[in-house]
């Protein structure tokens, strides 16, 4: 039976963290063996804008003392991850005070946009495609550790082991299915790797968004086993029905785990009911972008079904636009009314379109479509969206921040004058709609702030020059290896 440990933790004390993470593990019967790596959570990083998105330095301290303690079978230990879309990685890090920590337990960095990337065959059924590229670090591992944060987050309602999966790809191959579909992918990716322990960072967690969370003081350290069971104790806690949160779903029913709390072992010094209790007041994200903004700010959303039989994108670009104005926000004081009033339509929409003066109508996405009269005038969005199987993981190209901060500009020359504007894209990025409502709404540029830019600058060129020659370089020999068909036990 697969077990999880929930355990009293209120600071950031590093040995307090290493001994309570070594105790689990030696309850657990846990030793890391051969190539480890731990994959945390830096999906966004900055110790003024964005100090709540990211597992703590001081949590992987303890953590990484751990593993060393009992790592007499461990030849490598590494700390690996793919930040945000169009963030290099190693600037997250350098923001998240990772390197010191690094430094002091001579872990690796391995950075995920900065290396060639591996082929894998996926063969579950149900499975989106088949086959998948994943970064050659996590195809050479041989002993995963999932150090996730305990978050809220608008597309998913809550990243927890499994949500972590989608920092494993690199930006070209994470954009293909990051749309409705986004529960499915996240099955896909599990089928390639299963971590042997999970250890969560839950002493300060991050609720309501997943980029610019408020910090929520839980006091746990939760470890486990199994990440389909960890996350189901973890969604308990938080307040929700697992079989509510799709990812999850997805992962046990194609055989993984249980999303039964009689399946798994709960232990520690903390009772479920006391997590529960400790998480009351815990926010989610579960409202579609119209009802979270309609009304309730100077920005007016329309929502129609994207493709096939869902109707409502929560994986996709909708998300994107509650991110979007959480960053901003962290620049502009009630940006919700101090942004200029901006109409954005998402799927295909099929009402009316009242707008004011002046105003900015942006229709987001690939499958937006619409027809009628915006200002008096004919408008005919048609239907962009391809079809999964016309698109080619060898194809893509996702582009960087700086290239989209170029061509958003160069469009705005021809922008001029225009009240309708297309955003193209499946899934249009965080970054493109903080570009769009900045400059629409005429808010603060975050991407154009000192306190971020000189920094950011200085690890994007390092990061061109890493990923310039590890894109040259082949794949080792051993991530070429081809590895076992992975099934659920």
């Amino acid at each position: 039976m697969p077990r999880v440990i929930l355990r009293r933790c209120d600071d950031y004390d590093p040995d307090r963290i290493r001994a309570i993470i070594g105790e689990s593990m030696d309850e657990l019967g846990i030793k890391p063996q051969g190539r480890t790596l731990v994959k945390p959570n830096t999906v966004i990083a900055h110790r003024l804008f964005f100090p709540h998105a990211f597992t703590r330095p001081e949590f992987l301290d303890g953590l990484f003392g751990a593993l060393k303690e009992r790592g007499d079978e461990m030849t490598d230990l590494s700390l690996g991850e793919r930040c945000g879309i169009t963030i290099p990685t190693r600037y997250a890090f350098a923001e998240a005070g990772y390197p010191k920590v690094m430094r002091k337990h001579h872990v690796r960095p391995r950075y995920f946009d900065e290396m060639p990337q591996v082929r894998r065959d996926l063969h579950m059924e149900g499975r989106l495609r088949d086959y998948i590229y994943i970064p050659e670090a996590i195809a050479e591992t041989e002993f995963l550790v999932s150090a996730p944060k305990f978050k809220a987050h608008p597309w998913t309602k809550v990243t927890f082991n499994l949500k972590l999966y989608i920092g494993i790809q690199d930006d070209e191959h994470r954009l293909i299915d990051h749309d409705h579909h986004l529960h499915s992918k996240i099955a896909d990716l599990y089928e390639v790797i299963q971590p042997k322990i999970c250890v969560m960072d839950a002493i300060t967690a991050g609720a309501k968004t997943m980029l610019t969370p408020k910090p929520f003081p839980l006091g746990l350290i939760i470890v486990g086993d199994d990440a389909v069971s960890t996350d189901v104790v973890c969604t308990h806690i938080a307040g929700l029905d697992p079989r509510d949160v799709d990812h999850i779903r997805i992962v046990a029913e194609r055989g993984w785990g249980s999303l039964s709390l009689d399946d798994v072992s709960i232990e520690g010094d903390v009772t479920l009911e006391e997590a529960k209790g400790r998480a009351k007041g815990f926010e989610l994200s579960l409202d579609k972008a119209d009802a979270q903004y309609n009304g309730k700010s100077n920005l007016k959303v329309y929502v129609g079904p994207p493709p096939d039989t869902y109707d409502y994108c929560w994986g996709g670009c909708p998300g994107a636009l509650t991110e979007a104005m959480g960053i901003i926000g962290q620049m502009e004081d009630d940006v919700e009314n101090s942004i200029k009033p901006i109409h954005l339509v998402y799927g295909a929409y099929r009402g009316d379109i009242d707008v004011g003066q002046g105003e900015k109508v942006l229709f987001i996405g690939d499958c937006a479509r619409w027809c009628g009269k915006i200002g008096g005038k004919d408008v005919d969005i048609p239907f962009l969206y391809k079809e999964r199987k016309l698109i080619s993981p060898e194809r893509v190209h996702a582009g960087d921040l700086v290239g989209k901060i170029l061509k958003f500009f160069f469009e705005q020359i021809f922008a001029v004058g225009k009240r309708v504007i297309r955003i193209r894209g499946c899934t249009v990025s965080v970054a493109e709609m903080v570009l769009n409502l900045s400059w629409l709404g005429k808010t603060k540029n975050p991407y154009f702030d000192p306190r971020i830019v000189f920094r950011f600058s200085w690890h994007y060129v390092l990061a061109k020059i890493g990923r310039f020659f590890g894109k040259l370089r082949s794949p080792s020999a051993i991530a070429l290896k081809k590895p076992p068909q992975q099934t659920p036990e």
